[in-house]
């Protein structure tokens, strides 16, 4: 594996160098790499699911709209 970013060759090595970034209420964490900053997420029973780019614009989005009927009651 020929790594494109200088910075995650020790990744590629080694492999990642997880830390906690966010946890979540439903006991989930949100995972960063230190090297590469690559992003990885658990869920309730532990195992690893990579989160991209898209799933986190859906996440954004969904939490604009959840503070957009907050905001505006019926």
């Amino acid at each position: 594996m020929k790594p494109t970013n200088p910075k995650a060759l020790p990744c590629a090595i080694f492999g990642h160098n997880f830390e906690r970034s966010k946890t979540y209420m439903d006991h989930t964490s949100e995972l960063i790499c230190r090297h590469c900053e690559a992003v990885v997420v658990t869920d309730s029973h532990g195992n690893f699911e990579n989160h991209t780019v898209v799933n986190s614009q859906i996440a954004d989005t969904l939490q604009q709209l959840y503070r957009l009927t907050r905001h505006f009651p019926k």
